[in-house]
């Protein structure tokens, strides 16, 4: 767990807000994948599917299920926001992850008839956790469903960019105003647009995940008219 919260040492306030961090993180963390299970099972509640879509929603939901529990395990061992400066020998396809990331967030895609374009090669390895690649990539893509445009249009793009692999998120809202974009990424900070508002836990999660992998990360704004956030680890 962070050494901010098991310092004895530490002064009470901050233990308190270290916790209060860690358990708001958590709780924003283990929405999302709560959020595609609960839509895949309405889907088949609600709808008329067919048993081959039946079976894709519930091998989908299961998926889900396995990674909500693989979340759960990495928190017991540490906070999310724990950037201690720690090489990581993981690797994985970040298109495979692109491809779940999608999939786990079609349901909120659909309720906003939001269309989710991806732009990907075959296959592009990187050096950062799978689990880890997928919970910022969820992050960045419900941001843009959230202050995209109803009815819009997200992007996700993979390239190769030798020795590193490159994502990009973009959306076609309103954008993010340049004299704040380095502030979007800190703890609590608070995105507002036509009317939506967040935590600031998201970005901040993001920003975690990509400095522990030891990658890179900024927000440029996007040709869709929106931002575009752009996240890069080391070819793997």
């Amino acid at each position: 767990m962070d050494s901010a919260i098991n310092s004895s040492a530490a002064d009470p306030a901050d233990q308190r807000r270290a916790v209060g961090n860690l358990l708001a993180t958590v709780g924003h963390e283990l929405r999302t994948p709560l959020t595609s299970i609960r839509g895949y099972i309405e889907a088949l509640l609600e709808g008329d599917v067919d048993p081959a879509t039946a079976r894709r929603f519930l091998e989908t939901a299961r998926r889900q299920t396995l990674r909500l529990g693989r979340l759960v395990d990495g928190l017991l061992e540490f906070s999310l926001l724990d950037l201690g400066d720690c090489a990581h020998a993981a690797r994985c396809d970040v298109v495979e992850q692109i491809q779940a990331t999608v999939e786990m967030l079609s349901p909120m895609a659909a309720s906003r008839r939001v269309t989710i374009r991806t732009r990907v090669p075959e296959a592009a390895h990187a050096r950062v956790d799978g689990d880890a690649c997928v919970h910022a990539l969820a992050n960045l893509l419900e941001n843009a469903l959230k202050y995209g445009s109803d009815g819009g249009t997200v992007e996700i793009s993979c390239e190769r960019q030798t020795p590193f692999v490159a994502i990009a998120v973009e959306d076609d809202g309103f954008g993010v105003a340049p004299e704040v974009r380095e502030s979007v990424f800190v703890m609590g900070v608070r995105g507002k647009s036509a009317g939506r508002s967040g935590r600031g836990i998201g970005l901040a999660v993001v920003k975690a995940i990509v400095e522990r992998a030891r990658g890179g990360f900024w927000l440029e704004a996007s040709p869709l008219g929106g931002a575009r956030f752009v996240i890069r680890f080391a070819e793997g």
